[in-house]
Parts: C-alpha cells; sequence; structure tokens
C-alpha cells in the first residue's frame, strides 16, 4: 500500500477512536450529571451545551471517512446491478466525484462558518457558567475534510486499478 492511503487510513483510525471515546465520555458525562442532579439536587452545569456542541459532532462526523473507506455507507442497487462492468465502474467513479465534490463544499463552508464562530467568540449560558462553542466548529469541517480525503483517494485507486477493482470491497 502506497504512503498517502496508509497515512489517511492511520488518521481515519485516530478519528474513529476519538469518535469511540466521545461516546463512552458522554455516556459518564450525562450518567454523572444524572446521579449529581437526583443524589445531591445540583445537575452538573453545561451537560447540555457540552453533549450537543462537542460529543455529538465528535460522534457523527469524525467516524464518517471510516464507514466510506469500509463501504459501509448505505446505497441501493436496484438498477445498477444490471449494468455491465464497464457502465458500473463509471457511475461508481461519478458517485464518489460527486460526493467529493459535495463533502469538498460541506467543508469549505464548515471552515467559513468555524472561522466566524471564532471571531464572534461564539458561546453559550447554561446555568450560569459561560462554555465557549466556537472551538467545536471546527470539528465539521475536520470530519467533512477527512472524508473528502478519503473519497478523492477512492477516486484515484479506482482509476489505477481499472476494472479490476471490486467496487464492494474496501479500496484501502
Amino acid at each position: 500500500m502506497s504512503l498517502i492511503p496508509r497515512l489517511l487510513g492511520r488518521t481515519i483510525d485516530a478519528t474513529t477512536l476519538m469518535g469511540a471515546a466521545a461516546v463512552a465520555l458522554m455516556t459518564l458525562h450525562i450518567t454523572a450529571d444524572v446521579v449529581s442532579k437526583y443524589l445531591v439536587g445540583l445537575p452538573m452545569p453545561g451537560t447540555i451545551t457540552v453533549v450537543s456542541n462537542y460529543y455529538m459532532i465528535v460522534v457523527a462526523f469524525l467516524p464518517l471517512a471510516f464507514t466510506e473507506r469500509q463501504n459501509g455507507h448505505i446505497s441501493v442497487e436496484v438498477v445498477v446491478e444490471y449494468f455491465p462492468a464497464a457502465p458500473r465502474y463509471w457511475l461508481n467513479i461519478f458517485t464518489l466525484l460527486f460526493a467529493c465534490v459535495v463533502f469538498a463544499m460541506l467543508t469549505w463552508q464548515g471552515v467559513i462558518e468555524a472561522g466566524r464562530s471564532y471571531t464572534s467568540g461564539a458561546f453559550m449560558i447554561e446555568q450560569d457558567v459561560k462554555l465557549l462553542i466556537w472551538p467545536a466548529r471546527y470539528l465539521l469541517p475536520l470530519g467533512c475534510g477527512l472524508m473528502t480525503l478519503t473519497l478523492a483517494t477512492k477516486v484515484v485507486i479506482a482509476l489505477v486499478r481499472g476494472r479490476r477493482l471490486n467496487p464492494d470491497a474496501p479500496y484501502f
């Protein structure tokens, strides 16, 4: 395997582990909040803000590239499965390129929005506690950017391997 897919694969593995860690931390955080609320009578400040602005974004967007690398996203092949090999191959290339463009646009707009949040110092107040939320705005473009790189790498691999490629098996 060449250097770029290997480095990309390691980065994808690391972000997927971050997603798994976020699930565990979110569970512990919510549990601690519930226990604190019902045993002591004091809920932990910031739980809703941290869960919705940090944990959930990490869980939803960072593992996207892992799922794509494993060809784990939902696909419906009602008509395409009856196509000959050549049209299926080119349709696969087109689909990967289209998705790459869409995720590149999401990445770009995510970076712009994250920059705006940083500039304005975006924050939320929960139970009289000020919590910065602008750092979390960079998580979406990170996940989408990684997805863009994954899709672009898959396009290159598909073009290099040609029709010998099994589009259902992981590319790298």
